[in-house]
């Protein structure tokens, strides 16, 4: 397939990356398996420039981006998606349709899966399907103006997709840091972008309190209309 309880960002953003409470930089030194703090020296930071590049450099191989949808496309499919949000805040999907959260909304067709306070145990590789029919089927338009397109390009073969995921933010929304669970995901993953460009930001450290970020390892533009590819 191609994806709650919590009412803060910070609380949410902090029970995703509890570890990263030592807001100092760090540096792992692959050598001896074991990892050592960055200290300030022209031989350590030409070490964690180059280890950074050879992360971008492997992060840059999973991707691959292509235009194919036009602005007229991107209009109309836009208008769709708003519908989507108009359809949802009237309350007609199925419950676990939609999963709110501040600054960013996802509203889950065909499949959909539970990372968050439903689950006994949380964490990486704990996410799990809910069981079918808990989720709205995906809107025929989709399958017309949307899959049709990326596959009459290539992009994903027949029959590929069998979960489509809209995520709705908001200005100043983000996601935080982290791994489509490769259990409940096949690759690649594909991402359309509709309404704005923006980003992806591969490699960052959040940090709380307040909330902060790290330099990424490599920044991805995204342009609206555009297709990523995440292998």
């Amino acid at each position: 397939m191609a994806a709650s309880g919590y009412t803060d960002l910070r609380e949410k953003l902090k029970s995703m990356t509890p570890h990263r409470d030592d807001c100092k930089p760090k540096v792992s030194d692959y050598s001896n398996g074991r990892k050592r703090k960055y200290q300030d020296s022209e031989e350590d930071y030409s070490d964690y420039e180059e280890q950074r590049e050879v992360e971008a450099q492997k992060v840059q191989d999973g991707i691959r981006q292509v235009n194919i949808f036009s602005s007229v496309d991107c209009a109309h499919i836009e208008a769709k998606i708003d519908e989507i949000v108009s359809t949802a805040e009237r309350g007609l999907y199925r419950e676990h349709t939609v999963d709110r959260a501040p600054l960013r909304n996802k509203y889950f067709f065909g499949e959909g899966y539970t990372y968050g306070a439903q689950l006994e145990k949380r964490g990486p590789g704990q996410e799990r399907l809910y069981p079918k029919g808990e989720v709205d089927d995906i809107p025929d338009w989709v399958h017309e103006l949307v899959i049709k397109k990326l596959v009459e390009n290539r992009v994903i073969p027949e029959g590929f997709v069998n979960s489509a995921v809209i995520n709705d933010y908001q200005p100043g929304g983000c996601i935080v840091s982290h791994v489509d669970p490769i259990h409940i995901f096949e690759r690649p993953i594909v991402s359309v972008s509709f309404f704005s460009d923006s980003a992806l930001c591969f490699g960052c450290k959040f940090q709380f309190k307040p909330i902060r970020v790290s330099e990424p390892v490599l920044f991805l533009p995204v342009r609206r209309g555009s297709v990523t590819m995440l292998r």
